[in-house]
């Protein structure tokens, strides 16, 4: 994700010129909350002190392995926020996109149009360090973006969500409302039967 987009302004990556149409509009795009990298994180923190204490009790292979078994991790810890920066959640006022995956590139879909009804769950943890879930069910078949877990400011984002996809009758009443010449002629035909003079 190098460079900004030119259409969408600074913020935006360039890469998403891609994926959006012209007249979409960006309501949010973020990445995923940061407890996602806790767990690799503490793994390798945990791997190093067990290195640091072995090596002060005793050397040789024994070491030499525990070292390579700690670069591992490290390296898994490396990927995964790798993964983490790279990937992205966008709402639009048309569809929700997860954009994902470093070697192959993949972009999960789900319009608007098709949302039906959105679940919204927060765990004990969720609650504590601000993250959430959303559960989307659409008509048909299943969607390739179902479920985004880990949403930063997740109250935030769902009501931004819930705006587009449960209010867009009245949005679309007040443009049809306001726009310029909306109203439809009627003309009333000469020979009508109240007009006829007797």
């Amino acid at each position: 994700m190098v460079g900004h987009s030119e259409r969408f302004g600074p913020g935006v990556p360039k890469e998403l010129d891609r994926y959006l149409i012209p007249s979409e509009q960006i309501v949010f795009m973020l990445r995923r909350h940061w407890v996602v990298l806790a767990e690799p994180t503490a793994t390798g923190v945990l791997g190093l002190i067990i290195l640091a204490w072995v090596s002060n009790q005793t050397s040789g292979l024994f070491v030499q392995i525990l070292t390579v078994l700690w670069l591992l991790l490290l390296s898994r810890l490396l990927l995964k926020a790798w993964e983490w920066y790279d990937e992205l959640f966008i709402a639009t006022d048309r569809r929700l996109m997860l954009v994902h995956g470093i070697v192959t590139r993949q972009v999960d879909i789900m319009p608007m149009s098709k949302v039906t009804d959105m679940r919204y769950d927060r765990t004990v943890t969720g609650q504590i360090l601000g993250y959430g879930k959303f559960v989307m069910e659409s008509a048909g078949q299943d969607q390739a973006l179902s479920t985004i877990n880990y949403i930063p400011d997740s109250d935030l984002h769902y009501q931004q969500i819930s705006q587009i996809i449960f209010a867009p009758s009245e949005r679309k009443l007040t443009q049809k409302a306001t726009a310029p010449g909306s109203r439809v002629p009627i003309s009333e035909p000469e020979q009508a039967w109240w007009r006829r003079k007797n």
